[in-house]
């Protein structure tokens, strides 16, 4: 298991499970290497890509939640299978969040040099 420690110069650190930063990685278009950065000339498309990928998640979740609806009021079983659960589901939304919230603090600043510094730590276990 790996932890990727994100830093910033306006920002404190953000932690994330390897297998999270390299989904947001994905979406960003840049790969997740052992270490890196973000500079501020990618950072607009970074934010931009981040905020697409959140409002179709945003549509997906809206759709699937209007069909269930539907045929709840119908009277349709919407799973027979399905058991109640405590736990929910966490989504791409709420994992990048964090990231696009440093990205914000960062702006406002305009410091020079790298926006965002990345590094692949190993956990031992």
């Amino acid at each position: 298991m790996a932890i990727v420690t994100f830093k910033s110069n306006a920002a404190g650190e953000i932690y994330m499970f390897r297998e999270t930063a390299e989904k947001i990685f994905k979406v960003i278009g840049k790969p997740l290497g052992i270490r890196g950065v973000l500079t501020p000339e990618e950072l607009p498309a970074a934010i931009a890509a981040l905020k697409t990928e959140m409002e179709k998640e945003k549509e997906y979740l809206k759709a699937v939640r209007e069909r269930e609806d539907k045929l709840f009021k119908e009277g349709k079983d919407l799973d027979e299978e399905k058991k109640p659960s405590i736990e929910q589901p966490v989504y791409f939304t709420q994992r990048a969040y964090p990231l696009l919230e440093m990205t914000a603090q960062h702006r406002p600043f305009c410091l020079p040099g790298p926006f965002l510094m990345f590094r692949l730590s190993r956990i031992r276990g």
